[in-house]
């Protein structure tokens, strides 16, 4: 008798215990990422997040599922259906091309983005999305050009997959007359690079595509510009070895930032009242090795407005 009532308060004990972590994990939330897989500078971002939000992801028992898709327009939109279909709270994207395949199929799910150039220009916000841009000034950047190269030819690496690429080379050829330039337009795409045009530049701009699908050509490109001695600049961090400028937005501001929303998403916030931001720290880091291997001189304009001097 004494044994099988023992026996009863084990067995509602272990019930209990079911019980309660059942409904533990029927209250749990979910927050999605979409995270381009092997681009330094998303892997900036959202680390930046993770260390700004993991003690509160931990205090709310939230659960964190992490989509790495390759950079192609399936992946990224099988990576947002995954999420989807996990039951996400909310989904936070990194980059153009996954925010947007994230807001064609979230549905209803709010989404938070991170690096994304020019998101008015593609209808990214509004009741559905809010985050922080990524959007730098063109006009600085060909300024800081026309102080090294003279520029007759500015050749754009851009592809035609990547829409922010797209905005980029549309952005600089909007320059064309009044800066008295022309704009050699280099397409990759389909395992193809057009790279004889490189040594008819003055100057090289790779645009954020050079992070992504360019990112496998990014080595040849490099070193065909070295051979004419043509100076490169990036419009996304991540390859600051290799080419001679980079100008983009902080990572640690925009982690810092997209965390913040986050936070107040899933405190209950609707995402329609989060006003998007842009960003406020833009870095300029300058390759003097690489400048100097090209015998190109960097004035003491550039040099102390950098952020970095890689010498």
């Amino acid at each position: 008798m004494h044994r099988t009532i023992i026996t009863a308060i084990r067995l509602i004990l272990l019930a209990a215990v079911f019980l309660f972590f059942g409904q533990v994990s029927v209250h749990a939330k979910t927050v999605g990422i979409v995270m381009t897989g092997d681009i330094p500078f998303y892997h900036a971002i959202h680390k930046e997040l993770l260390k700004e939000m993991s003690s509160y992801f931990d205090e709310k028992n939230i659960e964190v599922v992490t989509q790495t898709p390759l950079p192609n327009p399936m992946a990224w939109t099988n990576a947002a259906r995954k999420l989807k279909a996990l039951g996400s709270e909310v989904i936070v994207a990194y980059g153009l091309p996954a925010t947007l395949a994230t807001m064609k199929e979230a549905g209803g799910i709010p989404v938070v983005y991170a690096g994304v150039y020019s998101p008015e220009t593609m209808n990214v916000g509004g009741k559905r999305a809010t985050g922080i841009s990524s959007t730098v000034s063109i006009s600085t950047v060909l300024r800081k050009l026309k102080s090294i190269s003279d520029l007759k030819n500015i050749g754009i690496v851009f592809n035609k997959t990547e829409k922010d690429s797209i905005i980029q080379a549309r952005e600089v050829k909007k320059f064309e007359k009044k800066l008295g330039f022309k704009t050699v337009l280099i397409s990759i795409s389909s395992g193809k690079m057009e790279g004889d045009k490189i040594a008819t530049c003055d100057a090289l701009l790779l645009t954020s595509c050079s992070a992504g699908m360019c990112k496998p050509h990014l080595p040849e490109i490099v070193k065909l510009a070295r051979e004419s001695k043509v100076p490169t600049v990036a419009l996304i961090s991540g390859a600051e070895s290799m080419v001679v400028m980079t100008l983009a937005p902080s990572a640690t501001e925009q982690g810092l930032k997209a965390a913040g929303m986050l936070r107040k998403v899933l405190e209950g916030e609707s995402i329609a009242n989060i006003p998007p931001l842009d960003p406020e720290e833009v870095e300029l880091i300058v390759n003097l090795k690489e400048a100097r291997g090209m015998g190109i001189e960097m004035s003491a304009e550039i040099l102390d407005s950098a952020t970095r001097v890689i010498e």
